[in-house]
């Protein structure tokens, strides 16, 4: 996972639906991934950003979705056929305590951002973001209190 780390840092700030708030984010954890001191959640997040940002099979090559694909709607059966080979990690049974931890933060992510972000009310986007930063910061007391 960290070989692809400043790729997918790099990515997601040319990325026009990252929030700014989010980029300076991410080039705070780009730091630490240089220094050495990333923590494995917080690559688990870029992670996870990236693939909700560059989502389908070539996400590794950080290709994005064509506006046609994003804002179109598609049939259920190509979603379906799209997404066969997809697992979510928080499906999966007899997750230990971190990798649920992950999973969520994730799915979470998931469900906040959608592709569509930057063409939403920045009032919506402004609140999406409270409501993710307020999620995280649960989800990190939670891991903190699992790490204890």
């Amino acid at each position: 996972m960290t070989v692809d780390i400043e790729q997918r840092v790099d990515d997601l700030l040319k990325h026009t639906g990252v929030w700014d708030e989010t980029k300076e984010t991410l080039r705070e954890l780009l730091g630490e991934h240089k220094a050495g001191t990333l923590a494995a959640e917080d690559a688990s997040y870029i992670e996870g950003l990236h693939k909700k940002m560059f989502p389908g099979r070539n996400a590794a090559a950080g290709a994005p979705v064509s506006k046609a694909t994003s804002q179109g709607t598609r049939e259920v059966r190509e979603v379906k056929a799209d997404n066969d080979d997809v697992v979510l990690p928080s499906v999966r049974s007899g997750l230990a305590a971190a990798e649920l931890i992950d999973a969520l933060r994730e799915d979470i992510a998931n469900l906040l951002i959608p592709a569509d972000m930057n063409e939403r009310e920045p009032a919506e986007q402004e609140l999406r973001g409270k409501i993710l930063e307020a999620l995280q910061a649960s989800l990190n007391e939670l891991a903190a209190k699992n790490e204890s």
